[in-house]
């Protein structure tokens, strides 16, 4: 038998731990949701003080693998969705893309005038804009608020024919045969005002992605304008790195 301070290898044993468990959930011998073996248990498995276990799923914990009840224990973290940014994609498509049952609600639909926006849109500033705000649930969770603008001149009867079971981008293809090719997107991260943690039913503060994207056409001409908020504990956003990107400051102008 042999303690905690020898070393075997360069490599200290709370890490060899982390490790281990980590590859068990990264191969899904440990499922989301499952409970981990308790401290107990691992520290007879691997032969450890129970400081030792502790510092393991403290690394485990900060990688958001692993969640800690009080009291009941320590469980494998639910998966979190992959969006992709250099993709154009609805929120239909992206439900369908990972085989989950997806739900969206319509909050909000009304014709309306924002010059700032029909900017964006390349459109007089006293333009009508079709307004449209939309809840969006996968699996029955509450996941993202998304708010989109269009053109009110350029598509007339969209505003009456959308629906919660509708794709935007599926619907502007087949009736205006306008096809979403390009987008530009500007994400940041933000707390969840009292209006969108009663929307997204949290139980507690947790950052939110905040998106603003331009969507546009085969013709290069803007689509689309919206900005949608994700839960930051669902959602992972990724990039292609060919794809070329720019940081700036919230300061930076």
């Amino acid at each position: 038998m042999r303690s905690d301070e020898t070393i075997e290898t360069v490599v200290p044993l709370y890490r060899k731990i982390y490790l281990d468990i980590k590859k068990q959930i990264q191969n899904n011998e440990l499922k989301p949701e499952q409970k981990l073996p308790s401290e107990q248990y691992l520290c007879q498995k691997y032969n450890v003080s129970r400081i030792t276990v502790r510092k393991a799923l403290k690394l485990l914990t900060e990688e958001r693998l692993v969640v800690t009840v009080q009291g009941k224990g320590s469980y494998v973290n639910a998966k979190k969705m992959i969006g992709k940014l250099d993709q154009i994609q609805g929120f239909s498509e992206f439900a369908l893309s990972l085989d989950k049952k997806s739900e969206t609600n319509i909050l909000k639909r009304e014709i309306i005038k924002n010059a700032d926006i029909a900017r964006k849109l390349m459109l007089p500033d006293d333009a009508d804009l079709i307004y449209i705000k939309r809840l969006s649930e996968i699996e029955k969770t509450p996941l993202g608020i998304d708010e989109a603008w269009l053109s009110a001149e350029r598509f007339p009867d969209l505003l009456v024919n959308i629906n919660s079971d509708s794709s935007l981008y599926e619907y502007l293809e087949q009736k205006y045969h306008e096809l979403p090719a390009n987008s530009y997107r500007e994400i940041s991260t933000s707390l969840p005002t009292a209006k969108q943690t009663s929307l997204l039913k949290l139980d507690k503060v947790i950052p939110l992605f905040e998106v603003n994207k331009t969507v546009y056409n085969q013709f290069d001409q803007p689509l689309e304008f919206s900005h949608y908020v994700v839960r930051g504990d669902e959602m992972t956003y990724i990039i292609n790195s060919n794809v070329d990107g720019k940081f700036r400051l919230n300061n930076e102008k």
